[in-house]
């Protein structure tokens, strides 16, 4: 081979090597079905639906603007997640709905199996309000359901925060790590309001699930 076929040899090399490297920075790797990303956003979209279900109520019936104007952001914050994080189910070809083990991508930990715990207790998942809770919450009113909403929505997030947190650490995709830590921020400020809000009422925080 003369020198310059060599060199036109080098050179077509070197292209490919690297038309692949940015063929792969612009298309990232696609988790996969049984990755934390993929679960977490299944799981978590499920867990705000029922957070913005509770939201609603409160919108409508609540009678104090303090507690009407914390929903009305939940609601609205809740929604927005909702919706980036069954994007990214899209993008990546995957169910909205987790059609394997809820909390599956927790497996093998510790927070997994006490997660495993509340769902025996009639709860879908961290923090989730059972179906029994959820009815009553519909029935109540006045400061009876303030305090109600307040105590089951407090619970709610700390199961939620857990949930981001181990997605912020352990999510193999940037998008998911980001929208992780900031789901487990915004409740976690949200968290703080809630307690002084039951706080306000003369009310405790209800005890963690069995």
């Amino acid at each position: 081979m003369t020198p310059r076929r060599v060199l036109i040899a080098v050179v077509a090399l070197l292209a490919v090597l690297l038309a692949g490297v940015l063929l792969g920075r612009a298309l990232p790797s696609t988790p996969g079905a049984q990755s934390v990303d993929v679960g977490f956003a299944q799981d978590m979209a499920t867990h705000h639906q029922q957070a913005v279900q509770m939201a609603v109520l409160a919108v409508e019936r609540t009678p104090s603007p303090d507690v009407q104007a914390l929903a009305e952001d939940m609601l609205l914050t809740q929604q927005n997640q909702v919706g980036r994080l069954q994007q990214l189910l899209g993008v990546w070809d995957q169910p909205v709905a987790n059609t394997g083990e809820v909390m599956g991508w927790m497996a093998g930990t510790d927070l997994h199996a006490r997660h495993l715990g509340e769902i025996q207790q009639g709860r879908t998942m961290p923090g989730m309000a059972t179906a029994v809770e959820l009815n009553r919450l519909r029935e109540e009113t006045g400061e009876q359901f303030e305090v109600d909403f307040l105590q089951l929505m407090l619970r709610h997030h700390a199961g939620g925060i857990e949930m981001a947190e181990f997605a912020a650490d352990r999510a193999t995709t940037e998008e998911v790590r980001s929208l992780a830590r900031a789901i487990a921020g915004s409740q976690t400020s949200e968290t703080e309001l809630l307690t002084d809000l039951l706080a306000q009422r003369g009310a405790e925080p209800l005890g963690p699930a069995a």
